[in-house]
């Protein structure tokens, strides 16, 4: 694992190998841990995550015949990849390549810059793919740092806030993922030691002091995730279909998880069965980080944990977007000394589960993890002890 300045200078390393010249930007930007608030984003409700201690850094110029080169270390079997604006549609370029270029799209449709350029592009990352962690959205904010740096004068950068907006929309719009906001919002606004609060109905966000004495464990399932390819769609849908079967009892309501769960008692039975029981996952999903919020400033480190296990068993039994494997880890990672709660992490489908832990929690607790979940999938998970991190940095050459 490097650090971030580490991966900032081994990917003006890439950019030099490969392109030959130096570059003229450089940004490097964190992945993401969910902590709790599993699907509320995109229903209007909060949830809450923290940048962590891994990512991915860019490294780029422009070019004036406006070509768009990338070059990426985890995809080194691809090379150089070639294409332009006009031609990308045409052009056999991998999958990973519908980043950069939703970026760059999203860029010129805002008109930054007023002409279109071309781009040299190296991408260094030590964030692992498929584990539920935010890797698009981290490759989407370092892209859209870098290139903000090379288009706008010190004086003229667009705030944090836009360039998040940026990288949401181009992966709504152009990767056609219709993802909520905590990605994006995390991995552009986190803070060491802190959390993340996204109020995703009015697109507010906060910082938070992480409390002394705790900190997050990562574990990954051999299941690899990946939202694109995974049932994300489909509950998007079966939660937009209960908010509109219930907006008719329901006057006002804009937003699935600002429903009061005694209008869900109410009204449940004129839904049908998986937009009822998505519903009822989003509605008390939403009272659960509210309930963590709360426990976690009273210093009841107890109470918090167990909003996030009950936060994993919804997600398991109501929204249907766990897997055995993630719930081998949170239940005997819910049985090791020093563990407050554990539960999947992002869309789920796969990736990883994350665990807020005590000092009590030795390295010897997390083997024994590995150890079980082996037993059972002849398959030994990876995982480490992860630091809440800041969030996308970017500079100039």
């Amino acid at each position: 694992m490097m650090t971030p300045a580490q991966s900032l200078s081994h990917v003006l390393e890439l950019f030099q190998e490969h392109f030959g010249t130096a570059a003229q930007s450089r940004a490097f930007a964190p992945g993401r841990v969910e902590v709790i608030g599993n699907h509320t984003d995109y229903n209007g409700g909060t949830v809450v995550g923290t940048a962590i201690d891994r990512g991915i850094a860019v490294a780029a110029r422009v070019r004036p015949d406006g070509k768009l080169r990338f070059y990426s270390d985890t995809k080194s079997s691809d090379g150089i990849v070639e294409t332009s604006r006009a031609t990308f549609a045409q052009d056999d370029i991998p999958t990973w390549c519908q980043y950069p270029l939703g970026i760059i799209d999203e860029a010129h449709l805002r008109g930054w810059p007023s002409e279109p350029v071309g781009l040299d592009l190296t991408i260094a990352s030590d964030l692992p793919e498929g584990t539920g962690l935010a890797s698009s959205a981290a490759l989407e904010m370092a892209v859209v740092g870098a290139l903000s740096q090379l288009l706008f004068t010190a004086d003229m950068q667009p705030s944090r806030g836009a360039l998040v907006e940026v990288a949401h929309r181009a992966e709504n719009r152009f990767v056609g993922m219709p993802c909520g906001l905590l990605d994006q919002t995390v991995v552009g606004f986190g803070k060491k030691n802190g959390l993340v609060v996204l109020d995703a109905a009015i697109n507010k966000s906060v910082s938070i002091p992480l409390p002394a004495g705790i900190r997050f464990v990562l574990f990954r399932s051999h299941i690899s995730h990946a939202l694109v390819d995974s049932p994300y769609e489909d509950r998007h849908r079966e939660c937009r279909t209960a908010l509109m079967g219930l907006e008719r009892f329901v006057p006002g309501i804009r937003h699935l998880a600002r429903l009061h769960p005694a209008d869900l008692d109410a009204y449940a039975s004129v839904l049908e069965t998986r937009p009822a029981m998505r519903a009822r996952h989003v509605v008390h999903e939403q009272r659960r980080v509210g309930a963590f919020l709360a426990t976690l400033s009273q210093n009841d480190l107890v109470a918090a944990g167990a909003c996030m296990t009950a936060s994993h068993e919804s997600s398991r039994a109501l929204f249907d977007n766990s897997t055995p494997e993630l719930d081998t880890l949170v239940a005997t990672a819910n049985a090791q000394r020093g563990v407050l709660g554990a539960r999947l992490s992002g869309g789920g489908w796969g990736g990883s589960m994350v665990a807020m832990v005590t000092d009590e929690f030795e390295e010897k607790h997390g083997e024994s993890i590995c150890d079980q979940y082996e037993e059972l999938f002849e398959v030994r998970p990876h995982w480490w002890q992860s630091s809440a991190a800041a969030g996308m940095v970017s500079e100039r050459l």
